[in-house]
C-alpha cells in the first residue's frame, strides 16, 4: 500500500503533504532530479525517489528492492561508481571502436592513448576497406528491396545517394524511424513515436585559474533557482599524454549544467517547452547568465569574469537523453509492452538499436541494444 502510494504522488507532493517540510526545502531540493530525468521533483514518482534514497524516504519501512541506475528495480545490479571518465567524455568510445574497425585511422592499441591521438578522417571512407564510414550523410528512407536486400537512401552535398546490403540496423533516434521506414506496423510506428527526448545544455567555461575555487574550498556548487542548477570543476582526469591541472594557478574547464523545465506540466509536455526555451536563447544570453552567475559564486574568492573567463562553449542538446520511463503518470508497463520493446522489434532485416530502444540515456544501454540488434540479424540469417 505504501509502494502503491509512492507510485501515485510526485517526490515533491510526498515531501509537502507526507513530511511536510518547510517550502525552503521543496525549493532547495526541486531541481534534485534535473540532471537525471531533466525534469524537476514535480515529475518524478515518490517510488523511484524512494529507490533512489532521496532525502525523507529512507525510513518508511520498506523492503528495498535492487535497483538500475534510474531507479528502477533489477533482479541483480552492480555498478562501480561515477569515476571512469575521459577527457572527452564518451567520444573516446566510438573513436576506440572505430580504431578496432579501420586501424588506419590511428595508431595506439589502448584506450590511453587514444586520448591524444590525432585521427586520420581521410582515411574512414576508403575504397576497399572492411569498414567504411561516411560522414556529413543523412539518411532519409530505409526500404527493403525487391530481392530481399535493403536500400538505405542517404543525401550528402544535396544530392540523393541510395546504397544496398543484406540487413540494416539503425542506431538512430526512435521518433524518426516511422518516417524513414514508414512500412512498420502501425503498432511499432505509435510505440517507437511515444518517447520525447529530453533537451539539456551542458556548458564549458575555460578561466584563467582556479584560485577562487581553492580560496572557497569548493569545488562544485548547487544552485537551486538559479539559471544553471549546478557549476563545477571538470573532471581530473589524467591518462595518456593527457594530464589535468593540478596547482589553482593553471587553466581550467568549468562544466555548467542547466535543465530547461516548465513544472506543473506533463513530462512529455515540458520536454517539448524546454527544447523551444533551449534552442531561442541566443549565446548572448547564454553567456550573460554564466558571467552573472559565476561572479555571484566566485566573486567572493576574487574570481573577476571580465578577466578570468577565457572561451566558452554552449552545447545545446534540444534532443538530448533517451527517454526514462520513471516520470509520474506513467503506465505501470509489463516488460514487453513497453514502448521501447514493442519500437525495437525486428522488421525483416531491419534491426533497431541505440539508447531509446533500452530506455536509458546512457552508453552501457546504447552498446547492449546494439549487440541485441546485431544477434538478431545474425540469428535471422542462419
Amino acid at each position: 500500500e505504501k509502494k502503491a502510494e509512492l507510485r501515485s504522488i510526485s517526490y515533491r507532493d510526498f515531501l509537502e503533504r507526507h513530511v511536510r517540510v518547510d517550502p525552503q526545502v521543496l525549493e532547495f531540493l526541486q531541481t534534485r532530479t534535473n540532471g537525471q530525468f531533466g525534469i524537476g521533483i514535480d515529475g518524478v514518482s515518490a517510488l523511484i525517489s524512494w529507490r533512489l534514497n532521496f532525502p525523507g524516504l529512507t525510513h518508511l519501512g520498506l523492503e528495498k528492492e535492487p535497483a538500475g541506475r534510474m531507479g528502477q528495480p533489477k533482479s541483480e545490479v552492480h555498478r562501480d561508481p561515477y569515476i571512469f571518465h575521459f577527457p572527452d567524455g564518451n567520444a573516446s568510445i566510438p573513436r576506440l571502436l572505430v580504431r578496432a574497425l579501420n586501424p588506419r585511422v590511428a595508431s595506439g592499441h589502448t584506450m590511453d592513448d587514444v586520448v591524444t591521438d590525432r585521427f586520420r578522417y581521410d582515411r574512414l571512407d576508403e575504397p576497399g576497406a572492411k569498414t567504411r564510414i561516411r560522414l556529413q550523410s543523412t539518411a532519409v528512407r530505409v526500404r527493403e528491396s525487391a530481392g530481399g536486400e535493403i536500400d538505405v537512401t542517404y543525401v550528402k552535398d544535396d544530392r540523393a545517394t541510395r546504397v544496398r546490403g543484406r540487413a540494416v540496423v539503425m542506431a538512430c533516434w526512435n521518433s524518426i524511424i516511422p518516417f524513414l521506414c514508414p512500412e512498420l506496423p502501425e503498432k511499432q510506428k505509435k510505440a517507437l513515436s511515444y518517447a520525447v527526448k529530453v533537451p539539456l545544455n551542458y556548458t564549458n567555461v575555460q578561466v584563467r585559474n582556479w584560485r577562487a575555487f581553492s580560496e572557497l574550498g569548493i569545488s562544485s556548487v548547487s544552485c537551486p533557482g538559479s539559471f544553471w542548477s549546478g557549476v563545477s570543476l571538470d573532471f581530473p582526469v589524467a591518462m595518456g599524454g593527457y594530464n589535468n591541472p593540478k596547482s589553482p594557478d593553471e587553466p581550467v574547464v568549468l562544466h555548467l549544467s542547466r535543465s530547461s523545465t516548465s513544472p506543473g506540466l506533463p513530462p512529455q509536455e515540458q520536454f517539448r517547452t524546454g527544447r523551444y526555451e533551449l534552442l531561442s536563447t541566443s549565446f548572448e544570453d547564454f553567456e550573460r547568465a554564466i558571467r552573472d552567475q559565476l561572479h555571484r559564486i566566485l566573486g567572493p574568492g576574487g574570481f573577476d569574469p571580465a578577466r578570468d573567463i577565457e572561451a566558452v562553449t554552449v552545447n545545446r542538446w534540444p534532443h538530448g537523453y533517451a527517454y526514462e520511463y520513471a516520470y509520474l503518470g506513467e503506465p505501470e508497463w509489463s516488460e514487453e509492452d513497453k514502448p521501447c520493446v514493442v519500437g525495437r522489434q525486428r522488421f525483416g532485416r531491419i534491426a533497431i538499436a541505440n539508447s531509446d530502444a533500452g530506455g536509458e540515456a546512457y552508453v552501457d544501454s546504447a552498446i547492449d541494444q546494439a549487440h541485441r540488434a546485431v544477434r538478431e540479424l545474425v540469428s535471422a540469417s542462419e
